[in-house]
């Protein structure tokens, strides 16, 4: 079974000062290495004037993709620790460029590992982040009587529902994560007493609402 992670649901872009220095964070939701790199340059481009635009990313949904850039800081003080808060909060699909503006005051090498985590680590806790959890995407269809009965079933197993038709009968589209998935159909076709039409329509990564 595929594992969840988060990502961020949109760009972000959060400022701290330490010790005189500025260092702006920009967190962006990346499909791939390629859009990563990409997005490095853009932002690089535009903080063209910084001392340094350091990053960090998990540019795929098993992890095993990962990259990260010092920038001219001393090794292993900038993008190692920027990637090691993205691992342990297991944010993934997401790219973090920390660019600093220094400030006339040398930080240390412990000073500056502390300086780029904390800063994605703020940057995170603010930033709209979503949870992508495997799951089962069905198609529902039922009578106007017992929609609300089955659309609880759902959430209350911790489903999401994606869409509402409304027509001769009520077609939800619902997400259910997978590992509840089977316990969740059999709770439907229980209540609706098997007269419920439900279709797989994929099985596949989702975004439910949830903070990291």
């Amino acid at each position: 079974m595929q594992k969840p992670y988060f990502t961020v649901e949109e760009p972000f872009e959060n400022t701290v000062v330490i010790s005189k220095s500025r260092f702006i964070t920009t967190l962006m939701p990346i499909r791939d290495y390629d859009d990563a790199i990409s997005k490095v340059k853009a932002i690089s481009k535009k903080y063209g004037d910084a001392t340094h635009n350091c990053y960090a990313f998990i540019s795929n949904q098993s992890a095993t993709e990962q990259r990260f850039s010092d920038d001219g800081e001393p090794q292993g003080t900038a993008g190692t620790p920027m990637l090691e808060v993205l691992k342990k909060r297991n944010v993934y699909m997401t790219l973090a460029v920390v660019t600093r503006y220094f400030g006339g005051i040398k930080l240390g090498a412990n000073g500056l590992v502390g300086a780029y985590s904390s800063s994605v680590g703020e940057a995170l806790e603010k930033a709209k982040t979503v949870k992508m959890i495997w799951a089962d995407v069905l198609q529902i269809t039922v009578s106007y009587a017992i929609y609300k009965k089955v659309e609880e079933a759902c959430v209350s197993r911790g489903g999401q529902v994606e869409s509402v038709e409304y027509g001769n009968d009520v077609n939800l589209t619902v997400a259910i994560p997978q590992q509840v998935a089977r316990d969740t159909v059999a709770k439907i076709v229980d209540i609706t007493l098997d007269k419920a039409k439900i279709e797989t329509l994929r099985s596949d990564y989702v975004a439910f609402n949830a903070s990291i």
